[in-house]
């Protein structure tokens, strides 16, 4: 059952996502076969005149801007389709539905909170491979120019001594974005409670900025004595350092996936016990 119920999540928010993730990624090739050839242009010497220039000058602008929109799009509409679905389907005329259904109330919230936090990577990575079309076009304008042998030598390196750390820190930062995902969700569910019921839109805000500093204070108390170990040649990846890096991140990880079994088990009792439809 939690499949079919992921299923009609994905595609309820699919209908206002997944166009614009289709635009960002056609304006990005745009952006990038544009800069391509205005920097070929330039260096190719051709004598463009004035009007020519201030013409592609303000296209590429205009074409850049329009990107850097999108993007906020992307990251604004994410976080309110987020947030709406999970209102709409659970507090609002459908939550009546929804709670008749047999279902779990562990896999009404799952349903919900999966959905979002697929789209939320999914948003993130239409955005890098976006960032990725646009350089490539600079890596094809200087291709003749490039000692790929050595490039490649160089980037082996860099890869060998990074993949971990990059790894680690995107383990964080998806837990940190499962947390805040479920953070909303006990924010929006304190604020259906019955002394609250009357202002639940300013409730909620406050009390997702409260409850995020409440956590965020709890994390320094315990994490202060791990974040101020002492880690000799800190600019350099050295085995010190690493095992530094791995506790410190380690502790993090393990806080913020702390944080999402309470928000999420905060949730559903709420749900279960405190929820005023």
């Amino acid at each position: 059952m939690l499949a079919k119920l992921l299923k009609y999540e994905m595609k309820a928010s699919a209908r206002t996502l997944v166009p614009l993730y289709i635009g960002t990624l056609i304006v990005a090739l745009v952006c990038s076969v544009q800069m391509a050839l205005f920097i070929a242009d330039n260096r190719s010497g051709f004598a463009m005149t004035i009007g020519v220039f201030q013409v592609n000058n303000t296209l590429t602008g205009i074409l850049f801007l329009l990107f850097f929109g999108l993007c906020v799009a992307i990251t604004v509409l994410t976080i309110m389709t987020v947030i709406q679905r999970f209102n709409h389907s659970l507090i609002g005329d459908e939550g009546y539905l929804m709670f008749t259904l047999p279902v779990t109330h562990t896999q009404l919230l799952s349903s919900k909170f999966i959905g979002a936090l697929i789209w939320s990577v999914i948003g993130s990575f239409v955005m890098f491979l976006s960032l990725m079309i646009i350089s490539a076009s600079g890596v094809m304008i200087g291709a003749d120019a490039i000692n790929w042998g050595e490039l490649w030598n160089q980037l082996r390196y860099i890869i060998r001594d990074a993949i971990h750390p990059m790894l680690v820190s995107g383990l964080y930062a998806f837990a940190s974005l499962a947390a805040g995902i479920l953070l909303v969700y006990l924010s929006i569910m304190i604020a259906q409670t019955e002394k609250l019921n009357n202002h639940r839109v300013a409730a909620a805000v406050i009390l997702f900025f409260l409850l995020n500093w409440l956590f965020g204070a709890v994390e320094s108390i315990l994490f202060v004595s791990v974040g101020n170990i002492g880690v000799p040649d800190g600019f350099r990846i050295s085995n010190d350092f690493m095992w530094a890096y791995n506790m410190v991140m380690g502790c993090r990880i393990a806080f913020e996936a702390v944080k999402c079994v309470i928000c999420f088990m905060g949730t559903k009792w709420l749900m279960q016990k405190k929820l005023n439809l």
